[in-house]
């Protein structure tokens, strides 16, 4: 989990993204899942949330709890949301 405002950038000046970390990471832990909660809304993506290991959640809820749970069971969560009403 990150919780970010999405405005990334690498101060260290080796070249290296959030993208390219999460794909040396995937390395590691093929089945990791990646959820960056957007605590800001500037419209910014700093990875490809297309990937399906890669979630983008804006805001911040305690009922956001249910909402991983239900992507963690291979549930939609559309309609977790619908469901629970945030």
């Amino acid at each position: 989990m990150l919780f970010t405002d999405c405005k990334l950038w690498n101060s260290t000046n080796s070249g290296e993204s959030i993208a390219d970390l999460w794909s040396q990471y995937k390395q590691l832990a093929p089945e990791a899942k990646l959820y960056l909660f957007d605590l800001a809304g500037y419209g910014n993506t700093p990875l490809r949330v297309q990937r399906g290991d890669v979630y983008l959640i804006a805001g911040w809820s305690d009922k956001i709890f249910n909402v991983l749970s239900a992507v963690e069971d291979g549930m939609d969560a559309v309609d977790m949301i619908n469901k629970i009403q945030l």
